[in-house]
């Protein structure tokens, strides 16, 4: 190995002839020449695209603050829809609310319309009890005691027209009574006994301020015939219906039955006194003694 270099070494001490010399050179120079203008034009190529790039970049830039921009408008605009979605949603549950307070509204005035419109009719004539409202007969209901009949100790008789002022379930007969003496208020309770609650007037019990309680079979005849009222006569049925369609305040109409009036007895022909014709007669005869 060592041997190989120093026979290198003197190799390359020999002396070059000048013509292999500048023909080196002039090879060098060649492809130094060759290899910077290949580099120069791929230069040139990187500088092109460097410079699309970079007009690409300022493109994107001004792109991407675009995109930013509408980014935020969109987030301003997605805020302000939830915003408004909110307040439409107070408004919409506003107007709801104001719709059920104004169908509430509406039922309250349509029942205190049918209060006010809602009356009973007794009719003796035809033997019914007739649910009124206006001029409309909205249910007919038959009683039995026509004329009305009267229990107990009273001599009151049914006025023609009365209101319902309590409407009660089990009803006791016998009614707790309110006086003012000497400025205190005495209160004397009912006195029931041993007899149920509704021994005397039954289940649906409608009382008025006039002697007319409107109530159904009672279960003790007895205790309902000692309480002193102006009884109809209904069924349980009807009863029912009628507390279930009355209010307190429903005007009563009472038309009682019209009694056939008594023919007039015959009387005998009347006997005129003849004053005037004797008047006449003793003229005619003056008359002719006058002749005479």
């Amino acid at each position: 190995m060592i041997a190989a270099i120093m026979e290198l070494k003197k190799t390359l001490q020999k002396k070059i002839p000048r013509v292999y010399v500048l023909a080196l050179g002039a090879g060098i120079a060649a492809f130094l020449w060759f290899g910077d203008s290949k580099i120069t034009a791929r230069l040139r190529i990187v500088q092109s695209d460097v410079e699309r790039m970079e007009d690409s970049l300022e493109t994107s830039g001004a792109v991407l603050e675009e995109l930013r921009f509408l980014k935020e408008l969109r987030l301003e605009d997605a805020a302000r829809y939830k915003k408004e979605l909110k307040g439409l949603a107070k408004s919409s549950k506003a107007v709801y609310d104001a719709g059920v307070s104004l169908q509430e509204e509406k039922r309250l005035l349509e029942k205190q319309l049918e209060i006010m419109t809602t009356y009973l009719e007794i009719n003796e004539e035809t033997g019914k009890i007739s649910i009124m409202r206006g001029d409309h007969s909205l249910k007919d209901c038959p009683f039995s005691y026509s004329p009305l009949r009267l229990f107990g100790n009273g001599t009151e008789n049914m006025p023609p027209s009365a209101r319902v002022v309590s409407k009660e379930r089990f009803a006791q007969p016998q009614r707790g009574k309110v006086e003012e003496i000497d400025g205190k208020i005495s209160w004397e309770p009912p006195q029931a006994g041993k007899d149920p609650r509704s021994g005397g007037l039954g289940e649906f019990v409608i009382f008025t301020d006039s002697p007319l309680v409107i109530h159904g079979p009672p279960l003790k005849q007895e205790l309902h015939e000692a309480y002193t009222h102006v009884c109809a006569g209904v069924t349980a049925y009807t009863a029912k219906k009628l507390f279930e369609n009355t209010f307190i305040g429903t005007k009563i109409l009472y038309t009682p039955a019209v009694k056939p009036m008594a023919k007039p007895a015959a009387s005998s022909q009347p006997t005129f006194k003849k004053t005037k014709n004797r008047k006449t007669s003793a003229k005619t005869a003056a008359a002719g003694k006058k002749k005479r």
